[in-house]
């Protein structure tokens, strides 16, 4: 009897794994398969931007000083801004233009209201993996007249330890008034080799940064050479409250200026703060 249920349970089992190799026909179901899931790569939007609102306790312009606020704070500037990017055809080519004003009332506005400058730039920017160079022109309007910039920035920006960058700014017009009757000096370059690097404290981004600027003879109406130092530290925090991408940001730059290159300067030594709310999209 034992014998006769040992043989039954063998011929199951024999059934059984016959029964499994069998192919499945139409009407039976099949043994489920291993999905596999296909991740797609996400298409990046063509065009792009930032739209910014800040408050400046000076308002420094390679070095120079622009308003006199020396070591007070007392001749504050509100600054609003705005870039737009659109991602060409070309894979890393990207066409900008953007704006930047300046709103005080330390002076009278020959534009209307407290404005007192609007600036705006047109240009490409191309980025290879991460190296990127940007090619931008610039016309800033103030005190009646129109400053032509070209600037050329080229910067190596991965994070892993510093982000060196180097803008040469090019001033394209000779002779300009300044905003209060100085000045700017002549047509000329200014050299500004710069380094910094982001790191985060749970949601804050904490950036410090160095920059050295070299100029051309007169183009602060004084001689060539060294022009400043600027060293900084800027932070920022996402704002959760308002739709979209919002973030609360703020720093402050110390400043060392040659009185040789840029003579018209209250103080050669002076701290700069600013504090802002910035829109990404």
């Amino acid at each position: 009897m034992l014998k006769k249920h040992i043989i039954t349970n063998v011929a199951a089992v024999t059934l059984g794994l016959i029964a499994a190799s069998t192919p499945v026909h139409a009407g039976t179901a099949a043994p489920a398969k291993e999905v596999v899931a296909v991740v797609e790569e996400e298409e990046k939007p063509a065009f792009s931007g930032w739209l910014s609102f800040d408050l400046n306790s000076h308002f420094i312009s390679y070095g120079l000083d622009v308003w006199g606020g020396g070591t007070s704070w007392g001749r504050g500037v509100f600054n609003p801004s705005f870039e737009l990017a659109w991602a060409t055809p070309i894979e890393g080519l990207s066409a900008v233009v953007g704006s930047w004003w300046d709103v005080n009332n330390n002076a009278p506005s020959p534009i209307g209201g407290y404005l007192q400058e609007v600036d705006i730039w047109t240009g490409l920017s191309y980025s290879y993996k991460d190296v990127s160079l940007t090619v931008l022109y610039q016309a800033w309007m103030y005190a009646e007249q129109t400053e032509q910039v070209l600037d050329i920035t080229l910067k190596y920006n991965n994070n892993t330890f510093l982000n060196p960058a180097i803008t040469v700014h090019n001033r394209l017009d000779a002779s300009l008034e300044g905003v209060g009757g100085d000045g700017p000096g002549d047509a000329g370059t200014f050299f500004v080799p710069n380094l910094s690097y982001t790191f985060k404290i749970y949601e804050v981004s904490i950036t410090p940064s160095a920059a050295m600027g070299f100029a051309t003879d007169d183009f602060h109406g004084g001689a060539g050479g060294y022009g400043y130092t600027a060293i900084g530290i800027s932070g920022s925090v996402p704002i959760p409250y308002l739709p979209g991408s919002w973030d609360l940001h703020g720093g402050v730059t110390y400043y060392n200026t040659s009185n040789a290159v840029i003579p018209t300067n209250p103080a050669d030594n002076f701290v700069t703060g600013n504090i802002g709310v910035k829109l990404m999209f």
